[in-house]
């Protein structure tokens, strides 16, 4: 896929994190209705704004947290309780996936490499994907005892673009294969 084409892609993909006056520019001219305008609104930190990966890595809890609807802080207590260690768990995983591409990186020749190789980074890809969707998984299912399931759906979506964002990033200057 064409890299420009990639970015664009990726750029809608987490725009919305991106505040309304952010993302002016980007929309078509024509009336916004109300609920776009409401749905604009609601995400309310500026995820891509001169923001690099470590930089989104360091306020990723501060970036959920703002973007989430609390009913009081108790609700957020408990939600905290259960985010943080999903969160170190999450990242721990993306961590290791960014090492299997610099490994990756390392191995190939302008998208060449081995069936070993080749064999041994998809078979690690896969447990690093298996692990992902089982915490997921259970911090979802944790979710269900501190908040309505609505309210865990938006956790989600917000950690999914947060999570596409730093795969953007990470994957960006990987060759593929031949």
């Amino acid at each position: 896929m064409n890299r420009s084409f990639k970015s664009a892609g990726m750029l809608l993909l987490v725009a919305g994190l991106l505040p309304v006056g952010s993302r002016a520019w980007a929309q078509a001219p024509g009336p916004v209705t109300a609920p776009a305008a409401a749905a604009q609104a609601e995400v309310q930190t500026d995820v891509l704004s001169g923001f690099k990966r470590e930089e989104m890595e360091d306020r990723r809890q501060e970036i959920v947290v703002d973007n989430m609807k609390f009913s009081n802080d108790g609700q957020k207590t408990k939600f905290l309780a259960i985010y943080v260690p999903y969160q170190e768990r999450l990242m721990n995983n993306l961590k290791q996936r960014k090492k299997l591409l610099d490994d990756y990186n390392n191995e190939q020749q302008n998208g060449v490499i081995s069936d070993a190789e080749a064999t041994k980074i998809l078979n690690a890809n896969l447990i690093l994907d298996r692990n992902r969707v089982i915490a997921e998984s259970n911090y979802l299912h944790q979710l269900k005892s501190v908040m309505p399931m609505e309210q865990a759906l938006r956790a989600y979506q917000i950690d999914e673009r947060l999570n596409a964002f730093y795969l953007n990033d990470i994957l960006s200057t990987i060759h593929l294969a031949k």
